[in-house]
């Protein structure tokens, strides 16, 4: 008798076990226990559209209508020159095929804030703390791209790492 109990318990569990594993898979291949629908064909799409044009409603009141403006078509007026959030804030965002760094300054000190190497390339050096001027240094496997930052009227600006005394080509120019 408790062999029978045992088997039928164990047949249960089986069974419970193999309808979780079928919901789980229904569940991760389309979100819901649903069968799949089809997709619209194009004159569902469009009948479904043309009825929502149709059913949106007109505006009742008036006064409200009134307090809203009225869109203008066009701007209505022109800036002299595009606004530099660099010469405001005193940061930039600058990048490469190496990543992306910003660089802030703080009168004519400059620091490097946040970097992001990107997707195969690393971070093999980087100068953070504020100085005259701020480096860093991005590698791959078969590359390397170095910037050199410094303040410029409180902006930072890009420069050439590596331009001052590291000249190796042997000729003064």
């Amino acid at each position: 008798m408790e062999r029978r109990w045992a088997v039928a318990g164990w047949a249960g569990a089986a069974a419970v076990a193999v309808a979780a594993g079928i919901g789980a898979v229904a569940l991760a291949q389309s979100g819901s226990l649903d069968p799949p629908t089809e997709p619209m064909s194009e004159e569902s799409v469009l009948s479904a559209l043309a009825e929502a044009e149709s059913s949106t409603p007109a505006p009742q009141d008036d006064a409200a209508a009134e307090s809203t403006p009225p869109a203008s078509p066009e701007p209505t007026g022109q800036l002299e020159s595009a606004p530099s959030a660099g010469a405001e804030t005193g940061e930039e965002v600058f990048g490469g095929d190496g990543g992306t760094f910003l660089a802030s300054c703080e009168g004519s000190r400059v620091r490097i804030e946040w970097w992001a190497p990107a997707q195969g390339w690393k971070v093999s050096n980087v100068d953070t703390a504020p100085g005259e001027d701020a480096e860093i240094e991005f590698e791959s496997e078969s590359d390397e791209e170095e910037y050199s930052v410094m303040c410029v009227g409180g902006v930072p600006q890009l420069g050439s790492a590596g331009d001052d005394a590291t000249d190796d080509d042997g000729d003064d120019g």
